[in-house]
């Protein structure tokens, strides 16, 4: 138990951290650009995440004889934990532009809950969006639950975290970007929004607040999702993946 006791406060020093799920795992073992520690894993999940991988050159714990996990048992880790660094993301989103095709980019205004910000990874990677921005005061950092939620698209997808939302979004509408605010009281519907060539920022808020007063304010146009407004507005992912399928039809 010292010794677990003792790799934590190197965690907190160093911002390595443990990662669990086998998805998420796999992942980042196959991973070139992800730093990685050390593993446990048990019998069952090794036939599953070396099935199409080499065995990474890094201490390796049998998890079905370890009485004394780096994680608390009420993680679901299906056998498998790895600890890690965080990524390298890129600096800055003029970095952003290096790519020629027309951009799609997910920001978020201080979405906090790591389950959220993991699912919305996912939908932002199988509809092709070039990052994520989120807050960096107030808004999810990488870790193990993120990056368990997001079953292995974390380590393809873009998450870049700012001091500033409302002046990123400056930044971006210099840069050409069209931004759309999602707003459940916006009588303009997503559907009726034609993309044209146009790079695109879509801003989602946080559960329950939304978008804040002044990121309203620098977007281009306000948005609802088209559906029952009489009832209480979706989740933040539910309607991150609404939104990113309506704008692959318009």
């Amino acid at each position: 138990m010292g010794q677990i006791k003792k790799r934590s406060k190197k965690i907190l020093a160093n911002n390595d951290y443990y990662m669990f799920g086998l998805h998420a795992v796999k992942a980042a073992i196959e991973n070139p650009n992800r730093r990685k520690h050390e593993l446990w894993i048990s019998q069952n999940a090794r036939a599953k995440v070396f099935r199409d991988n080499k065995t990474p050159n890094i201490p390796i714990f049998n998890l079905d004889n370890s009485k004394n996990l780096p994680i608390s048992d009420n993680k679901v880790h299906q056998g498998v934990i790895l600890k890690v660094s965080p990524l390298k993301q890129p600096d800055g989103i003029s970095e952003l532009q290096n790519n020629k095709q027309p951009r799609l980019v997910v920001i978020l205004d201080k979405v906090s809950d790591p389950q959220n910000v993991g699912a919305i990874a996912r939908s932002s990677l199988f509809f092709n969006c070039n990052a994520i921005i989120n807050s960096l005061n107030g808004g999810s950092s990488e870790n193990g639950s993120l990056v368990k939620a997001a079953s292995g698209a974390f380590e393809k997808m873009p998450y870049i975290q700012v001091t500033n939302i409302s002046q990123t979004i400056v930044t971006l509408k210099k840069f050409g970007y069209v931004v759309i605010g999602l707003d459940e009281n916006s009588t303009y519907r997503i559907s009726s929004f034609e993309k044209g060539n146009s790079d695109i920022a879509v801003v989602f808020g946080a559960e329950g607040k939304g978008i804040r007063r002044l990121t309203k304010e620098n977007c281009d146009m306000l948005v609802s999702i088209d559906g029952n407004h009489n009832f209480s507005s979706l989740n933040v992912s539910t309607a991150v993946g609404i939104t990113l399928f309506k704008l692959q039809s318009v």
